[in-house]
């Protein structure tokens, strides 16, 4: 999808918002600064931050106006209190329309939701208007005002909460009654926690949990109820409209008459905020369906509306139609999630132990020659010598995140912390080594620094730079290389002993049939260079070696990448971009290998064969099933436990 060829929408729509008027009031706090209590001998914190936010349906108004729409007019109650007058301050500088918020003087709180934040810990929450009741002339005026004014409005949104909102059971009853009666005049939707089957002739966006209540009210199995294919399509058939389920890591769905469509979920490196994701999606759908798009473009929309929201922190997040733009643009997505997550669903060529992910990410039969062109990834894939890495960045990471290093590289003391701190720090680290393996290191020395910023342990004086951060890093990783370097010098270690089983042998043959080897690393080139020569295969590689240059915005995956895809298409061998055609025979052929999501994740983009490497570092041999995930998720074509399995993988491949 092209998405510059619809945004900004050439016809945007207008848009009311029908809901739960709310206030999301966030506190970030820490104890620094303040005081045991000498009344109570309790702790006090330090709120060192706070700022307002739009929830619920007020949230749901300003992403839509934010993503493009014409026109944005919000419908609900809010408490004749200071609160309800900071929403309708907020929705006033957001340029929605506030005319159908209605003041209720009894049994009327705004709803407010106080988010504490201990550093990044988030505390029990603290709601206002749990007990709310909307009065029954309240709920008649608010009606009769959106009655009056549905011609309008090309989309309503009806959405649905808290608890002890808006929509008491006489709302209910009137609502639904005026959407039957005008469900030809108006796009509606439906967006609600618990009431999704109450609200028919709308556009249904529910999770998977919803859908599946729903389904098992109707007398459908759990089992059933709980498969979100078949859950979307019931639903469908059961309302006669589009229905959308989101999945949350395992993407969305979407079901209409042309059928169902299946969307990755989008991959991130760095924090994410879950909180108000679902409204983003919501807009997203709803202004693209607003604007004349196909459902399954509305519901792509949502999926990057998402993304925006979920990237940033302590905030509901209103995504922008730029912010949407670039991020379709650069943005990852997450490949056959359920697959990756379930190895049940393992599917293997004959009786070796090569893994299929799909039949038609193979390579077109008759061909009888090796690729044009391999680009291999190095730690890991071909190398050992760096085996262990994680260990030595985990360890690094906490002890930045603590305070313990020091420009000068030596160790610092600092508090002992916690238990319970330490293990969220640990949690923290491991997953963000996990989702930046293969990248830079000086990338992975940002998100570092990022994170120590966020814990706040450490004063802002004392943060070292990513690369200070990373030269500390290099200085432990090469020490805890020593050994082995040392016993290669000597003779005690072979090349076989620092290599993945068969990796030079295939080398060798790859060369010997003319393929043109690359060579790409998130390492410092430099690193690789030396590595790949005391290896003694850097020779091999006539396509060149590249690595990290300390250049923040230019990844040398990336580079090679692009740089092979423009030699091909300049020697007239187009390499399709679609996977279902991908490798014609008789045409150019290029094939990537590594143990990493990065890699897999250019070669998916750029349409090329992707083949992931589930090596053993410590074993140099077999199958390392952590890796299996992260290959898969990351848009691996086929895995392969080691090289030993080479000529198996030629065969299947058509290449001999």
């Amino acid at each position: 999808m092209d998405i510059h060829s619809f945004f900004p929408y050439k016809n945007p729509p207008s848009i009311a918002v029908i809901g739960d008027v709310c206030l999301d009031l966030y506190y970030l706090t820490g104890t620094g600064g303040a005081e045991i209590s000498a009344e109570t001998g309790l702790q006090s914190y330090s709120v060192f931050q706070s700022k307002t936010d739009l929830g619920a349906a007020c949230n749901t108004a300003a992403n839509c106006a934010s993503l493009g729409a014409r026109k944005v007019d919000l419908y609900g109650i809010a408490g004749n209190d200071c609160w309800g007058g900071i929403v309708l301050d907020l929705l006033a500088g957001k340029g929605i329309g506030v005319s159908g918020i209605l003041t209720q003087d009894e049994d009327w709180q705004t709803h407010v939701f106080h988010k504490i934040y201990l550093g990044r810990e988030e505390l029990p929450r603290y709601d206002m208007g749990n007990n709310n009741r909307p009065k029954n002339t309240t709920v008649d005026i608010l009606l009769e005002l959106l009655k009056s004014r549905l011609g309008e409005y090309d989309c309503v949104v009806v959405n649905e909460q808290v608890p002890s909102g808006l929509h008491s059971p006489y709302f209910q009853e009137k609502l639904a009654a005026l959407i039957e009666k005008n469900r030809d005049k108006v796009l509606w939707f439906s967006d609600c926690r618990k009431l999704n089957s109450r609200y028919n002739f709308t556009i249904h966006k529910l999770n998977r949990g919803e859908a599946a209540a729903i389904l098992e009210v109707q007398g459908v199995p759990a089992k059933d109820a709980a498969d979100p294919y078949f859950a979307v399509k019931r639903l469908y058939e059961h309302w006669g409209l589009p229905v959308v389920i989101t999945l949350d890591k395992d993407g969305a769905l979407a079901q209409d008459e042309s059928g169902c469509s299946q969307f990755n979920s989008l991959h991130f490196t760095k924090e994410i905020d879950i909180v108000g994701a679902g409204d983003a999606f919501l807009a997203g759908l709803v202004t693209a369906l607003g604007a004349g798009l196909p459902l399954k473009d509305a519901a792509l929309i949502g999926t990057f509306s998402a993304g925006v929201s979920l990237g940033k922190l302590f905030e509901t997040g209103h995504p922008t139609e730029e912010e949407v733009i670039a991020l379709a643009e650069e943005g990852d997505f997450n490949y056959n999630s359920r697959l990756a997550r379930d190895e049940s669903l393992e599917r293997f060529s004959g009786d070796t132990e090569i893994e299929i992910i799909a039949n038609d990410s193979m390579p077109a039969g008759g061909r009888r020659s090796y690729p044009e062109a391999a680009i291999f990834d190095h730690d890991g894939t071909i190398s050992v010598l760096r085996q262990g890495w994680e260990e030595v960045m985990y360890t690094v990471m906490i002890d930045a995140v603590l305070g313990r290093i020091s420009r000068s590289g030596s160790s610092k003391k600092s508090d002992v912390p916690k238990a319970e701190e330490l293990s969220r720090i640990g949690d923290a680290v491991s997953v963000l080594i996990e989702k930046t393996t293969g990248v830079q290191t000086l990338a992975q020395m940002y998100r570092l620094r990022d994170m120590v910023l966020l814990f706040g342990k450490v004063k802002k004086e004392d943060i070292l730079s990513p690369e200070e951060y990373k030269a500390v890093y290099n200085q432990a990783l090469l020490a805890s290389m020593e050994k082995r370097l040392a016993g290669l010098e000597s003779g005690r270690l072979s090349i076989e002993d620092l290599t993945v089983k068969g990796a030079v042998d295939f080398l060798k043959k790859l060369a010997a049939a003319g393929t043109k080897l690359y060579l790409a690393s998130g390492t410092d080139e430099e690193d690789v260079r030396r590595e790949a020569e005391l290896l003694g295969y850097a020779g091999l590689f006539n396509g060149g070696i590249r690595g990290s240059v300390g250049d923040i915005k230019n990844d040398p995956k990336k580079i090679v990448i692009r740089n092979i895809i423009t030699e091909i298409n300049a020697a007239g061998l187009k390499n399709s971009t679609e996977r279902e055609t991908k490798f014609p025979a008789g045409q150019g052929q290029v094939v990537v290998f590594g143990d990493g999501p990065v890699e897999m994740r250019e070669a998916r983009k750029a349409g090329l064969f992707a083949v992931g490497v589930l090596s053993d570092e410590k074993r140099r041999y077999g199958r390392n099933a952590v890796k299996r995930e992260r290959l898969i998720l990351s848009g691996a074509d086929v895995l392969i436990p080691d090289f030993s399995w080479a000529g198996e993988l030629a065969r299947l491949c058509g290449w001999e």
